[in-house]
Parts: C-alpha cells; structure tokens; sequence
C-alpha cells in the first residue's frame, strides 16, 4: 500500500449507490475531471466503462493512482454492491490504498456547496434524502456553519459534523422526530436553516407538511451525488491514516428490521396455529 503520510496523490472516487453513476479522479484534493449519467439499471456495465473514459480523458492510466474512495452506502442494494466490487478490485489489483464514505454524506456536502448562501451565519442542517421505496427514505442529518461546509481552498471544514446517523427511516415519522429534535436542540447546537436534498420529489407531501410545521429557514433542492464530494470525504480520513482492509470491507445495506418492514408492507405474520 501507499505511504500513510502521503495523502496528497490522486484518488479514484466512485458512487452507484442511487440512481446517479458517478466517477470522479482528484489530486491534492482537487478535482481533475468528473463523469456522471443517470440510469439505475446500467450501473454494472456502465462503471468500468466511465473509468476508463475518465482515465483516457486526464491521459492518466490506473498505475497513476493512489487510493481509491467509494460511497459505501446506504441505498440501493444492487448500486452499492457494484461500486465497493469494483473498488475493492482497483484496490487489490493496484494496491490502492482504499477508503470507504457514506454516501449520504457525499450527497449531504454536495447538496449544501450547490446552496451556499453568503447572508448565512448561522448553523445548517442538511438532510439527504434517497428514496427506499414505501415510504422509506435513506436519510440522516449532517450540520455546518456559516456560508458554507468547505473552504476556499477546497477543504472540508473543521465543523461539519453528524447530527443524526445514517439510517433508513419511515419519512413521516422521521421528519416528526426531527422537528421535534430541532425544537428542543440547545442554542447552539439548534439549526436556523434545514436543507433538504436528493431525491425529494417522492416525499413532497411529507415535506410540504414539515414545510408548514418548522418555523426557520428551509431550503430543498434535488439532487444527485456527485463523485467529487465522495473524495473529497475521503482525504481527511486517509490524512488521518485511515484505511479499510481490502478483504473485510462491505457495503452498508442499511435496511429497516424484519418485523417492521412487514408492517409498512402491510404484511400481517401470524404467530402459531393457523
């Protein structure tokens, strides 16, 4: 593997975890170029394909990189197992260093660099939303302050953090309890805007009720994960000497417990006799 203290070569970062493919090459933390399409289906014989082109396009060649970065999940359960497959590949092949982000994270910090708001001083939720069918979302909720999560030079900033975990959740339940968090939140740690994005559109109904229901600032907007924010997640980690073990490293499949799936689906279990 690479050097742990040499954190600044190029990066390979890849996400398929929604309906967005998308491939993305950095050096030093910048970004080189980027690749995305939109078609779920075609994720399995499409990646490599982008790769390559993006590769060709940079005249760059697999050898020339150093770690590779993958949006791990939560979301669709055949997207992210393709993206961490062929990661893991590069990783072994090439002996990448590799590094595995949530993707919601990625969708969270590209949303909120696409809604940077010079007049913002304050705190921000940004709350990414992957449709999981039924009613349930992908989501989680990430925070930062002032104008935006990223600075001038292209870094992550220091406060951007986790409020809530990554999770799959039934969206009317779930905003109800974020109202309620962001209501009772001490001062300082209490949102004066909530972005929603990504795939809203399914949800427009719930949002229109938080909408009425939350007394700040809101924003939504959708949007699709770009590969850029997947790296970029991915530099402070390897800074810090992160890795992930090629053989161990797994998708996050997130998925909601048996009994209650059933429930949404309206399935009713019977327990013993007939």
């Amino acid at each position: 593997m690479t050097d742990p203290t040499n954190h600044t070569g190029r990066c390979l970062a890849i996400d398929t975890s929604s309906s967005a493919m998308t491939v993305a090459i950095l050096e030093n933390g910048k970004m080189l170029g980027e690749v995305s399409s939109y078609a779920e289906r075609n994720h399995s014989i499409g990646l490599l394909p982008h790769i390559q082109d993006l590769l060709a396009s940079l005249q760059l060649k697999p050898k020339d990189l150093q770690s590779v970065a993958v949006g791990q999940g939560p979301g669709s359960y055949t997207g992210v197992r393709i993206a961490v497959s062929v990661a893991k590949t590069f990783a072994w092949s090439l002996s990448l260093d590799l590094i595995g982000v949530s993707s919601l994270e990625a969708m969270a910090l590209g949303g909120a660099m696409k809604q940077e708001d010079k007049n913002n001083k304050g705190l921000t939720w940004v709350v990414p939303l992957l449709d999981g069918r039924r009613k349930q979302a992908f989501t989680a909720v990430y925070a930062y302050s002032g104008v935006s999560p990223m600075t001038d030079q292209e870094e992550l900033a220091a406060d951007w953090h986790e409020v809530l975990p990554d999770g799959i959740r039934v969206i009317g339940p779930w905003l109800v309890q974020l109202l309620a968090q962001a209501a009772s939140a001490e001062p300082e740690q209490a949102p004066d805007k909530i972005l929603f994005v990504g795939e809203i559109e399914g949800f427009s109904e719930e949002l229109t009720q938080f909408v009425q229901d939350w007394k700040g600032s809101l924003e939504q907007l959708s949007y699709g994960i770009e590969a850029q924010y997947v790296g970029q997640l991915a530099y402070p980690r390897l800074a810090r000497g992160e890795r992930a073990d090629v053989h161990t490293f797994v998708p996050n499949y997130t998925r909601l417990p048996e009994a209650e799936a059933n429930l949404l689906a309206g399935i009713q279990v019977k327990k013993g006799g007939n």
